[in-house]
């Protein structure tokens, strides 16, 4: 009970701290990019909110893989590892963000919205750059976003599907070097991923709750990874490969294409809300039942040998 109990506590001051230490780089890295972004309006508070948004989720994901390096480290048995890790991560992410969204309403001055109206054909200029915005502010389900066409000095032009970003309806000038692909990727996905919370969130309470466990459940589950050879550093650097694997497939599940194919593989069987979800807690599944086989197989090795 000792090694659960510090193990919860591990998980709680590592997912605060990293989530207060994301959360002010962020902000800071908004106002140092403001200098280069087309708006007629930058509000302190709106910035704060999205910086706090947008640190949710690499802490989480942090948290969840450094928890279970701790619990490996700890020989913590895999079984209640698993259940810890994956319950603190709904709590602490499902609790954070319902903060910030109460912030959001009981204050409106911390998110103001812009004052100009970004209706489809405005066009922002700044300099020899200009942006123009293809769609309404908002799409059908009121999610923030849209299609613009950026026209940079001496480049082809840049066609932009959706705003990415702490600030739905500014674009940042690139200024200097471009993050690497690598960089990119991964916060692209991040931000993704935190956009297909939000959107659960705004549809269904309900909806937004079984994705978050399920999601992280199937992150927790592959604890055993952390325990795949005898080079702990090693296998840390395995689970956070995997990790990325699981952001950027939970990126293709979400994709419109892929969301239609699983509606019609399941064919009503199954609630749009709960395809995606049962898909991760079948993966969750055969990744336990591969651990618990390897447990076996391990335990009855040693008792030959």
């Amino acid at each position: 009970m000792k090694k659960l109990a510090r193990l919860i506590i591990f998980y709680s001051l590592f997912f605060t701290i990293l989530f207060l230490i994301s959360c002010v780089f962020r902000f800071l890295s908004s106002w140092i990019e403001s200098a280069s972004i087309i708006s007629h309006n930058l509000e302190q508070g709106r910035v704060l909110v999205d910086a706090a948004k947008s640190a949710l989720m690499p802490a989480v994901f942090l948290a969840i893989l450094f928890s279970l390096s701790y619990s490996a480290r700890k020989e913590i048995p895999a079984p209640p590892s698993i259940i810890i890790v994956s319950i603190l991560s709904v709590v602490f992410y499902m609790g954070f963000f319902l903060g910030i969204e109460r912030v959001k309403a009981y204050d409106p001055a911390m998110y103001v919205p812009d004052s100009i109206s970004r209706r489809a054909g405005f066009i922002l200029s700044q300099l020899d750059t200009d942006v123009v915005f293809l769609r309404e502010e908002t799409d059908s389900a009121g999610n923030p976003g849209f299609p613009r066409v950026i026209s940079f000095p001496e480049q082809p032009l840049l066609y932009q599907e959706t705003s990415l970003g702490p600030n739905y309806s500014v674009f940042s000038l690139s200024f200097g070097e471009r993050k690497s692909w690598l960089v990119n990727s991964i916060l692209v996905d991040l931000s993704l991923c935190s956009r297909e919370f939000e959107t659960r969130f705004g549809e269904d309470f309900m909806s937004f709750l079984i994705f978050a466990s399920a999601f992280f459940f199937l992150l927790s589950s592959l604890r055993f990874l952390l325990d795949f050879s005898s080079w702990p550093l090693a296998n840390l650097f395995l689970c956070a490969l995997i990790f990325r694997l699981i952001l950027g497939f939970n990126v293709f599940l979400n994709n419109r294409e892929v969301k239609t194919f699983l509606d019609t593989f399941v064919s009503g069987r199954l609630p749009d809300y709960l395809i995606i979800p049962a898909v991760f807690c079948v993966l969750s599944a055969v990744i336990i039942l591969y651990t618990f086989l390897s447990f076996l197989s391990r335990k009855s090795r040693s008792k030959h040998a």
